[in-house]
């Protein structure tokens, strides 16, 4: 039993120095060497979640998260003010194409629901829950274009600024996690994670990124299994 935790303790540390990243990673928000629970950081998570729930690709996604926070979307006062003309237009600049009409609406709900329910500031939504993690989904998912996916995205980064969202991995990175022989058992890899909201976030982000490549290499007819690789 002591060598198997150690085995996954090296694995789960595999995962988050090659493959894990901070929450919003890649946009001009990720250069910040800080996270903080902003209202800007959590309404930018919001729509990350929102534009990542779609079965699109993991890069075009990524290229409109960018182009809305350019934007400068996740500031409540811009996207309150922005026109549904005016968002689509993002998000076509954005490559987001198939879904970006009626991104563009839900943008807007998102917008009116943070502004009228959350006077601006989605931190207040956890608030509302009393620090629930499952009265917070449940308050999420009154988000237009926000479901069951779109929530276990955004709990994966918020729970890195929502302490009381740890440990949270989702479902997807969960069953990643059982074919590298991690496991499933979120409070034992919490626990490896020395219990840092943080390093979860950071795990959740790397196993999602373990999981594209996975499908990445599939497609391609290449062997997928990662457990022979030097980093697992």
């Amino acid at each position: 039993m002591p060598r198997k935790n150690v085995d996954i303790s090296s694995r789960i540390d595999s995962v988050v120095s090659n493959f894990g990243q901070l929450p919003l990673a890649g946009t001009p928000l990720g250069k910040t060497s800080e996270l903080t629970a902003s209202p800007e950081i959590i309404l930018a998570m919001a729509m990350d979640a929102m534009v990542k729930s779609r079965p699109i690709s993991h890069d075009l996604a990524q290229r409109t998260t960018n182009r809305l926070i350019e934007q400068g979307y996740h500031h409540i006062d811009v996207l309150s003010k922005s026109t549904w003309e005016e968002r689509t237009d993002v998000l076509r600049e954005g490559g987001y194409n198939r879904y970006r009409e009626q991104c563009s609406t839900n943008l807007g709900s998102l917008a009116d629901l943070v502004t009228d329910k959350y006077d601006g500031d989605l931190n207040h939504l956890l608030q509302a829950a009393n620090g629930d993690r499952e009265d917070a989904r449940a308050l999420m998912k009154e988000v237009k274009g926000v479901g069951d996916l779109g929530v276990e995205l955004f709990f994966n980064n918020v729970q890195s600024v929502w302490p009381d969202i740890a440990p949270f991995l989702d479902s997807r990175s969960l069953n990643t996690a059982a074919e590298i022989e991690i496991g499933q058992d979120l409070d034992a890899i919490y626990g490896a994670l020395g219990r840092d909201p943080k390093e979860m976030s950071v795990f959740a982000n790397g196993l999602s990124t373990v999981r594209l490549e996975k499908k990445h290499l599939a497609n391609r007819g290449i062997d997928t299994d990662l457990r022979k690789s030097s980093q697992l």
